[in-house]
């Protein structure tokens, strides 16, 4: 690993003008991955922007401050053209891609990226197609945030509490709050670390997870009243669509999280969250709890992730997704 930083280090001083992105719909790894590596990404005084397809879910806006993510859509959902040539006029010559397994899953911002751009590819899914000028990937790490913690400390780089706070997200929303696989004995020993160099879990956590807008709320009391229960008890599911969204006046981006409910009744081993985009456009959140690989799941339908948490768009309709879906759980079952 010390060559692979090494050389990253080596193409960032080469570079003049620095991109970060990761997958569309960032999470809280790619959040906090990729603020903490802008702040030391900074530190060398070159141009540096972090663009995404997508935007910024609310609950993570507290990391954000100075709002440095920006969102980008082509066309009428975001910035459109105008903001595709203030993108070019950038010309990033050094790309980090971040928990992003392939450059189709950057969506819109993959038609942006210069072709002759340097690549940096910093993942720890096990279906990275190793698409960088330099892969640094590691399948034991429980978050990429992991692993920006591990290159800042081959730097040498002085962590603040801002960074820690943000490293500490990354590691505590991909893990589960702890709770996943991929919870490991490295990752809690570096969350110590982070708590050390001033991470605030209490605080973290409370922002994260128990902060919710009253709507909210109460759009979560109507879900949890229609619950599907499938598969002798082990497959739970909940679904939301553009009505619900309307009535009780929650915008999509703070729907994220809801899929954790259909794993808190006893016995579930798989839970899902099916979300209506349009009306041919379904979302789906996978999880599991068990040794159920749900990635292999979301694979089938373009989508990825890892064994407990994965996630997959179809162009289907709310009830043609989640017979779609049902019916490869039964395979795999």
């Amino acid at each position: 690993m010390k060559k692979t930083f090494e050389k990253i280090f080596e193409l960032i001083k080469l570079s003049q003008r620095i991109l970060i992105t990761s997958h569309r719909d960032p999470d809280g790894d790619s959040i906090g991955s990729q603020l903490a590596l802008d702040s030391f990404l900074q530190s060398f005084e070159k141009p540096t922007r972090i663009v995404n397809q997508g935007c910024l879910p609310p609950r993570y806006a507290f990391l954000n401050p100075q709002k440095r993510i920006e969102s980008f859509n082509l066309g009428a959902e975001g910035r459109g053209l105008d903001f595709k040539h203030e993108f070019c006029v950038l010309r990033p010559d050094l790309i980090f891609v971040l928990e992003c397994p392939s450059l189709d899953r950057l969506g819109e911002v993959k038609k942006i990226l210069p072709v002759e751009s340097k690549i940096v590819n910093i993942d720890h899914h096990p279906d990275n197609e190793r698409f960088g000028a330099i892969n640094y990937v590691d399948l034991k790490a429980s978050a990429v945030g992991e692993m920006i913690y591990s290159l800042l400390k081959a730097y040498d780089f002085p962590i603040d509490s801002t960074m820690a706070n943000q490293i500490y997200a990354s590691i505590l929303t991909d893990t589960g709050r702890f709770r996943y696989s991929n919870t490991s004995a490295r990752c809690l020993s570096i969350c110590a670390e982070l708590i050390k160099l001033g991470a605030n879990p209490k605080f973290l956590t409370h922002k994260i997870y128990f902060n919710h807008p009253l709507p909210f709320l109460k759009l979560l009391g109507n879900i949890l009243e229609r619950l599907e229960v499938r598969n002798g008890g082990k497959t739970c599911s909940v679904t939301i669509n553009q009505n619900l969204l309307s009535e009780f006046g929650v915008d999509p981006k703070d729907i994220e999280g809801i899929i954790d409910y259909s794993l808190f009744l006893g016995g579930v081993e798989i839970g899902l969250l099916f979300t209506e985009i349009t009306e041919q456009k379904t979302k789906v959140n996978l999880r599991s709890q068990n040794d159920f690989d749900v990635s292999r799941i979301a694979k089938i339908f373009g989508g990825g992730g890892h064994k407990n948490a994965a996630g997959c768009t179809l162009n289907y309709d709310l009830e043609k997704a989640k017979k779609a879906i049902f019916d490869q759980i039964l395979k795999f079952s």
